[in-house]
């Protein structure tokens, strides 16, 4: 652009000044509900004309159940005029947000905003004729001109047709060039930009943008930097249910007196968690973008989330809640990976069984006034606890009265603990085993394995709704779970045996599934329905009161 060019004309002709208020304008935008995105259309017109000019903050009417920032966008649209030193508006414009019984929060409408405002004050040209619904404008607009990052850009960007260009902040580009993971989305575009001064230049024709899908995509391939499993002494147990749990999508618990590792484990499950699929790295990114909880500038999300909860956290921080439109929770930012809560026992009772139906549906469904909205939360529940308030029960050291103990653990209730596949009691070390020497390379090994157990899972699946062997939904295990006969037989009477409950039967088919895919067989086997058992029918620090 010519810098010695002015942007606008001081003053429109009498002839144009008619002519404003016979012109429509229209331009897209958007907004998140929830995770999800939704287009909105930005209709303006000029209602009247004032030879002399009014002010830009007299100037604007916003219709539309805009609320929040959407109403505080017209004072940041006044500063970032004054910047550029826009000439007053001739005319008194009326902006129309649609549909308009949405509700409409938030800053990704500024830009879009300001580009319609100039359009039906006759500032910038009429762009009906080229096509102007085929932009989709986000972003938050600085009252220095400034073009800033908006949280949910790649939701936004997925409700884009084939053929729509994207014009959005530079540091959401690299998440919305995601869309071409999505198929329809052929001949878009991505325009990053900075200032407002470069939007209103492309609109009135003084310079081009460049298309970041350009450049091919690639994603990357990064792995957790976690302890190694060779680097943790003793626990072979426990470490082999921590593998069936990454390769199944198990929910584990580990019981235990402190100091033994449990927490070590749980940390140790990211180096062998299995790398993500393009697909659900797409999915990941809309979640955490909508979440404003990118590591990085747009970057897409690469890793399983691992997410660590203290027990002094809220129901509501768990779940989801908040005023308004229920905000997503640890568990859907978990999502697809591992939801670590330590010192299970201590968590309240109420936050707990808040658990219970996203275990089990692998999703949350909030109810609000304002709105009802359902995120997904497939994720693998990993907890530890110790067997008692002191953590020694059984033993000499052990202070705590059997009430004590009771009132500890029944934070457990029963139909929580039946959503939970395996259950491991850790002992305490041997002298030998402390002292045993340590290995490097464990975990890589285990990942291979674990990987090798999801792609064996992936094609089973293929076209299904279902991410791994443990969200096989009901009614339906036995016919992902193909027994050999002796296998069979072994599984019915376990079930008579144990006097298992349905869902738990179906989590002991589950788990002997995931075993049998990490010995590489196509039909479990009497020995995986064994190691199954011991785990589902574990726990024996659990005491029965």
């Amino acid at each position: 652009m010519n810098a010695k060019m002015p942007l606008f004309r001081p003053f429109l002709s009498k002839r144009e000044l008619a002519d404003l208020t016979n012109r429509d304008h229209t331009l897209r935008g958007g907004v998140l509900f929830g995770i999800e995105g939704k287009l909105i259309e930005i209709q303006a017109r000029a209602l009247s004309v004032d030879d002399e000019g009014m002010s830009w903050g007299s100037a604007i009417s916003i219709t539309g159940m805009a609320k929040g920032a959407i109403r505080e966008a017209t004072a940041r649209i006044i500063g970032a005029f004054a910047k550029l030193r826009v000439p007053a508006p001739q005319a008194e414009i009326l902006i129309n947000l649609a549909p308009a019984d949405l509700p409409k929060e938030g800053t990704w409408l500024d830009l879009p905003l300001a580009v319609i405002s100039l359009q039906a004050a006759g500032l910038l040209p009429d762009l009906s004729e080229s096509r102007e619904d085929s932009y989709i404008i986000m972003g938050e607009l600085g009252i220095h001109g400034e073009v800033r990052r908006v949280p949910g850009a790649l939701s936004l960007a997925y409700e884009a047709k084939a053929g729509q260009k994207l014009i959005v902040p530079a540091e959401n580009a690299k998440e919305c060039c995601l869309i071409l993971a999505k198929p329809g989305h052929e001949g878009c575009g991505v325009y990053p930009v900075t200032q407002l001064e470069d939007v209103i230049a492309f609109f009135a024709g003084r310079k081009k943008l460049e298309n970041a899908l350009a450049t091919p995509i690639e994603f990357e391939n990064a792995i957790d930097r976690a302890v190694d499993f060779g680097r943790i002494r003793g626990q072979e147990r426990a470490k082999r249910a921590a593998m069936i749990a990454a390769a199944g999508g198990h929910n584990m618990l580990l019981i235990g007196p402190p100091g033994e590792g449990k927490s070590l484990i749980a940390s140790a499950i990211p180096g062998i968690l299995p790398r993500l699929r393009d697909d659900e790295k797409v999915e990941l990114t809309k979640i955490y973008s909508a979440c404003g909880e990118l590591e990085r500038d747009g970057m897409a999300v690469t890793r399983r989330p691992m997410r660590t909860v203290h027990h002094s956290a809220s129901k509501q921080s768990l779940v989801g809640g908040g005023s308004g439109l229920a905000r997503p929770g640890e568990i859907t930012l978990s999502h697809l990976g591992v939801l670590f809560l330590d010192e299970l026992a201590e968590f309240s009772g109420p936050t707990l069984e808040a658990l219970r139906q996203p275990l089990e549906s692998g999703t949350v469904t909030i109810s609000r006034v304002q709105a009802t909205v359902s995120y997904p939360c497939r994720f693998t529940l990993v907890a530890a606890m110790n067997p008692c308030p002191c953590g020694y029960f059984g033993t000499p050291q052990c202070t705590c009265r059997k009430a004590d103990v009771e009132k500890y653990q029944k934070k457990l209730s029963g139909p929580i603990l039946d959503r939970i596949d395996l259950k491991v009691d850790m002992e305490r070390l041997s002298v030998e085993e402390r002292f045993a020497p340590t290995e490097e390379g464990a975990s890589p090994r285990i990942r291979a394995r674990v990987e090798r157990a999801r792609k064996r899972q992936h094609e089973r699946f293929d076209g299904k709704p279902i991410p791994f062997n443990a969200a096989i939904p009901g009614g339906h295990v036995l016919d992902y779970c193909q027994f050999s006969d002796n296998a069979f037989s072994q599984y019915k009477s376990t079930i008579t045996e144990t006097s298992l409950s349905t869902r738990s039967m179906d989590r002991l088919a589950k788990v002997a599934r995931t075993i049998a895919d990490l010995d590489n067989k196509d039909d479990v086997q009497a020995e995986h329905v064994n190691e199954a058992t011991a785990f589902i029918t574990g726990g024996a620090m659990l005491v029965k009161f």
